[in-house]
């Protein structure tokens, strides 16, 4: 008898808990949660990692219901611990942060600099780099492809941004912004700190390790773009129209914004994969060769005027972009506040604080929008008469207010109907 109220004492609470999360699941929103891992009796998935719900759409209509039509509230990114209070303290790092002061400032500027692409005036610059780039890979006869790829990448952003041109790709400043680079996406990770996994080890004071690293490389990156940034304003590159140079004009609204510029960094990913589709698929390159002959010649390269009369040749951009995004699972939103999205017919309910991941894999994958979808088929973007297709939409840039800024600006190499 004496370990009755204690049986008694157990059966309520567990009772309690049951009263407790049915009650919590029904206030909560009259619509269910979308599918998920199955969860154990009464405690759900509350022993399961991460703490905070994580939706993975992988459908690019409701992808662009809730990050488009939606982005009041799923615009927010989550929080990585180590990353928000020691590597990136200052909050610079607008892109991969929360929406703050920042985000808006560094995106309003960024929108300024891609409109100016658009209207064409990097055109010069990517025509030299593009030529520079065909004599080194005609020099070594492509031995080594993979290096000048990384080079013209590199240094095509890098002189529009900071007036750095990188003929050789040995440049020190150069291999410093990469290994800085490099580091940066180490330190993003949720592996990089074991206080993003246990927070509260961060109140021990001291040089721990984790304050030491992120100091140190806080010092090497700010001296780097320091270097870059007064060349660019007062040194040898002061006389070009440099992307720096519009964001450290006082003249503006938002002042001398130079401390986020930071954010420009080049990648070569879907120039790889075009080689990689090269090397699998090589019986699509003759046509694309017909069709470029036809409309550039034989006494002359390629130039932007050209690309509205070469539908093939965008259609292998397109079919590039698609057959393997370069950021394959996409960078994760942050809800901010409760909503309920129907889908199929039924309404799913995505509390406040879920982390969403549009996934460009699964979405530029699925079945229903492209047949054959893992092999590399540019036709799929063309009509029968030989035309693009109208009506292209792709994920590889993201949605809503977190979408890549640059991603109108592939306009000008591919036309989005």
């Amino acid at each position: 008898m004496d370990g009755l109220p204690l049986q008694l004492g157990t059966v309520a609470a567990i009772a309690l808990l049951s009263v407790v999360y049915l009650v919590g699941s029904r206030t909560a929103s009259r619509a269910r949660r979308p599918p998920g891992p199955p969860g154990l009796p009464l405690l759900g998935n509350i022993l399961q990692a991460p703490v905070k719900p994580v939706f993975l759409i992988g459908d690019i209509r409701l992808a662009k219901e809730i990050l488009d039509k939606r982005s009041a509230k799923f615009s927010s990114r989550p929080i990585i611990p180590y990353h928000h209070y020691h590597v990136d303290s200052a909050q610079v790092y607008w892109a991969f942060s929360k929406q703050n002061e920042n985000h808006f400032i560094a995106r309003r500027l960024t929108a300024g600099i891609m409109a100016a692409v658009r209207a064409g005036e990097t055109e010069p610059l990517q025509q030299f780099e593009a030529l520079l780039n065909l004599t080194h890979l005609l020099g070594d006869g492509g031995k080594n492809w993979f290096h000048h790829l990384n080079r013209v990448s590199a240094s095509m952003v890098l002189s529009a941004a900071f007036g750095l041109h990188c003929p050789t790709g040995q440049e020190p400043d150069l291999q410093e912004v990469i290994a800085c680079t490099a580091e940066f996406v180490m330190l993003s990770t949720l592996s990089a700190s074991i206080i993003n996994v246990l927070p509260f080890l961060d109140i021990i004071p001291g040089p721990m390790p984790w304050r030491k690293r992120a100091q140190t490389y806080r010092k090497r990156e700010d001296a780097l773009y320091e270097k870059l940034i007064t060349r660019a304003v007062t040194g040898e590159a002061s006389s070009m129209n440099t992307w720096a140079a519009a964001f450290t004009r006082e003249d503006k609204p938002e002042g001398d914004q130079r401390r986020l510029m930071n954010q420009f960094a080049a990648t070569a990913i879907s120039m790889h994969t075009f080689i990689l589709a090269c090397i699998l698929y090589p019986e699509w390159i003759p046509r694309a060769q017909r069709e470029i002959d036809a409309v550039v010649g034989e006494d002359r390269l390629p130039s932007f005027k050209d690309h509205l009369h070469l539908p093939y040749v965008e259609a292998i951009v397109r079919e590039t972009i698609r057959w393997r995004p370069a950021v394959r699972f996409g960078l994760p939103h942050q809800s901010t506040a409760d909503d309920v999205v129907e889908y199929k017919g039924k309404e799913y309910f995505i509390p406040k604080g879920s982390i969403i991941f549009a996934v460009p894999w699964a979405i530029e994958h699925e079945q229903e929008r492209f047949e054959n979808h893992d092999l590399f088929q540019p036709e799929r973007f063309l009509d029968d008469t030989n035309n693009l297709k109208a009506g292209y939409e792709t994920s590889a840039f993201g949605f809503g207010r977190r979408g890549s800024v640059s991603r109108h600006s592939i306009r000008r190499a591919c036309p989005l109907d």
